[in-house]
């Protein structure tokens, strides 16, 4: 007899079912009480059964047989007994074909929606075997496992973990050292890699530091190629330490402190200026073990200088700014109620990280190196090219307006200041409307400028002085 498929056997047993409860007579009766044992006993026809045994069908004599539940069948699905009552499980003995041995029919000649007649029709139209090999032209449109693989080999092509690529491309350094396109392409993979927390330590652990990075920022050379590498080892410094506290802490086990202020010292091109100040920015933010490495009288100078460097670019000088107020941020909202405590922080700040942030004096810090005075220098002397860039001026205002409680005691004293201020507004407001797709950014500026002056001079309109 050919082996026929699960699927089909599940409907002959459902079948199987139907028949054995729909055509026992109802005799039971007048047959001696069947008594159930661990072992399969035959059940007489018409004889009933007592619930809950496992009942199954011979088919190699075409008898029914029951015993009592196993404990691991005890779960199974039953079958209904003789006697209408509730349901006890079922299996056949292969072999042999299923023989009817009549039973009594529901009313109305139907069980489950399907008359007899139909059910029965149904059991002889299964197939014994209907398998079919599939259609060429289905196999042909997949790729076998072995295909993939070859093609794969072919292409010299190789799937490799995270770690093995980062192996590969610490080993590709030393050889691509003369090649700018190599290089930049070997940074770029790097810095994708950095972006995870767990790729960033196992650089780290590997001498990538050592063997890329330091090397990188001491290379020496052609003026445009040695600023090219020393911005990439600087992006990819800040990088390995951005939202990640045990990067930092390992980066400063290496000596990153001096490494990064000796770079940021001796960078004159404004693209390595800025790439020193995201690897600053990344390693001193929310980190006040880092704050207490970098923020000491040399680190506050390298700072300050950005600002009076003529080749620096406006936005880099304003970069400088925000680093420092982002730092004044987060320091005032952790140790004072002055502050502004980010929207995200929903719970108190424990006593453990305030005496950390406070530990970093960063509030004298600013003061001995006269911040307040230096910042508002850099405001006043770049007035001009700040009212020809409105977005500058919007980030600069914001930055200086985080420092207000540290600076207000000098630059509410101070008319330039002021002046500058009221500058910056007054062009805002004759040039709000030129362009109405930014009416409402720059009245937002404007808005900024006016708390601005009100915090540093006083309630009232601010007077137009021009």
């Amino acid at each position: 007899m050919p082996k026929m498929k699960p699927t089909y056997v599940l409907h002959f047993l459902a079948v199987i079912v139907v028949l054995a409860n729909a055509t026992a007579p109802n005799d039971s009766l007048e047959k001696p009480k069947f008594v159930a044992t661990n072992e399969w006993q035959e059940i007489a026809e018409g004889q009933g059964i007592p619930q809950g045994l496992h009942v199954r069908i011979n088919l190699s004599t075409g008898k029914k047989e029951a015993k009592l539940l196993d404990d691991e069948g005890a779960h199974e699905t039953p079958a209904t007994d003789d006697q209408g009552g509730s349901e006890s499980s079922l299996s056949l003995v292969p072999g042999q074909e299923v023989e009817d041995h009549g039973s009594p029919q529901p009313a109305g000649g139907s069980l489950g929606g399907m008359s007899l007649e139909a059910i029965k029709e149904a059991l002889r139209d299964i197939p014994a075997d209907d398998y079919k090999p599939e259609d060429a032209t289905v196999t042909g449109r997949y790729k076998s496992y072995d295909q993939i693989k070859q093609e794969l080999k072919d292409a010299n092509v190789e799937l490799q973990t995270d770690s093995e690529i980062m192996g590969a491309l610490l080993g590709r350094f030393a050889k691509s050292a003369s090649n700018e396109q190599e290089l930049d392409a070997l940074f770029e993979d790097l810095r994708y890699l950095a972006h995870q927390i767990d790729n960033a330590l196992e650089f780290i652990d590997r001498g990538g530091v050592e063997q890329i990075i330091w090397p990188s920022l001491n290379r020496t050379g052609e003026h445009q190629q040695r600023v090219r590498v020393r911005v990439q080892a600087l992006t990819l410094l800040g990088t390995l330490a951005q939202n990640n506290p045990k990067a930092k802490v390992a980066l400063f086990e290496r000596d990153a402190s001096a490494k990064l202020l000796g770079a940021l010292g001796r960078a004159t091109a404004s693209e390595e200026i800025s790439a020193a100040l995201y690897a600053f920015g990344s390693l001193v933010r929310k980190f006040p073990f880092a704050q207490r490495q970098l923020l000491t009288p040399h680190g506050y100078s390298l700072l300050y200088d950005v600002w009076t460097k003529p080749v620096v670019e406006l936005k880099v000088k304003v970069k400088a700014l925000q680093l420092v107020a982002d730092v004044v941020e987060d320091y005032l909202s952790v140790t004072t109620d002055s502050g502004n405590p980010p929207a995200a922080a929903e719970q108190p700040v424990d006593a453990v990280t305030v005496e950390q942030y406070r530990s970093t004096r960063l509030t004298e810090g600013l003061e001995k190196t006269e911040f307040c005075k230096h910042a508002g220098q850099f405001f006043q002397a770049h007035r001009a090219a700040l009212v020809a860039d409105e977005h500058l001026t919007d980030e600069t205002v914001r930055a200086l307006r985080s420092c207000r409680t540290l600076c207000r005691p000098l630059w509410s004293e101070c008319a330039l200041f002021r002046h500058t201020l009221l500058v910056l507004r007054n062009n805002l407001d004759h040039r709000l409307s030129d362009d109405p797709d930014l009416v409402e950014y720059r009245t937002e500026i404007q808005l900024n400028i006016d708390d601005f002056l009100r915090e540093l001079y006083g309630n009232g309109k601010p007077k137009d002085e021009l």
